[in-house]
């Protein structure tokens, strides 16, 4: 849902900037004007895409806190958390999505297609300034998480295989989450800040600036590429330490698995 929300997003943008190159390379000035529901169908798009990234974090939160409360019957339960995670991260998105252009009046002709107006502090922009603390929250929560799943692992080590396998699996996906959330949450408190800024004081300047302000702070395509890099970076690293966890366990003396295998008996 993430990638899907930045895929959106991203098409989105495409299309309505390419039709403003268009027009503007070819279309006589008076008629530059954009068609309000072509501006209406891909900015409804751009901001239901914009918000699905930005809602990718509480649903992960509650996913991995199950998963580590849950972790000897999560395998039997994770695929119908998972659906429903999909649809809270859904409705996360709509939300604001729908507040936003609640009052898009589809009879008012603009001059560039952007669903917000300068010094106007509308409820989707009070939504940005809650997602700025949701992120942090995350970030918070997923450290705690980390901890958590430490700390049962140093207490299962005589446990079932299979139950060791989940733990060692759910701890690596928390570490990798824990990056993400640490991405997500420094591109948002800039994003967010910035674009509060630019509401509040966009009446001051031209508004051909504002325009470009308002676009050149929604980096989501770069957020994009910088944030899956260092994601599959993470991932490749995460790899490397499990095959020398692999490795220590091959040369490790047989005498200290027997003597495990005893415990578990016991």
């Amino acid at each position: 849902m993430h990638l899907f929300g930045f895929a959106l997003h991203c098409f989105s943008r495409i299309v309505l900037h390419s039709l403003d190159l268009y027009n503007y390379a070819f279309v006589a000035y008076c008629e530059m004007t954009p068609n309000i529901w072509r501006c209406f169908v891909f900015r409804l798009l751009y901001v239901t895409g914009l918000w699905m990234v930005c809602a990718s974090t509480a649903p992960l939160v509650i996913e991995r806190f199950v998963a580590t409360l849950k972790a000897s019957s999560y395998e039997h339960h994770g695929c119908a958390l998972g659906m429903a995670m999909v649809v809270l991260q859904f409705s996360l998105a709509a939300t604001p999505t729908l507040t936003t252009f609640l009052n898009f009046n589809l009879n008012e002709s603009r001059s560039y297609c952007l669903a917000v107006k300068p010094g106007v502090v509308s409820n989707s922009e009070r939504i940005y300034a809650t997602n700025f603390a949701v992120q942090i929250i995350a970030r918070i929560a997923f450290h705690y998480l980390f901890k958590i799943n430490k700390n049962l692992r140093k207490e299962q080590m005589t446990t079932s295989l299979s139950n060791r396998y989940s733990l060692e699996q759910n701890l690596k996906s928390v570490r990798m989450l824990k990056m993400f959330a640490n991405l997500q949450s420094i591109f948002m408190i800039i994003h967010t800040t910035s674009f509060l800024l630019l509401i509040q004081f966009g009446t001051q300047i031209a508004k051909s600036t504002y325009f470009s302000l308002v676009e050149l702070n929604a980096q989501y395509p770069l957020y994009a590429i910088v944030s899956i890099s260092f994601l599959l970076k993470e991932m490749h690293v995460n790899r490397v330490k499990l095959r020398k966890k692999l490795e220590v366990h091959v040369l490790t003396d047989q005498a200290v698995y027997f003597e495990n295998f005893k415990k578990f008996l016991n």
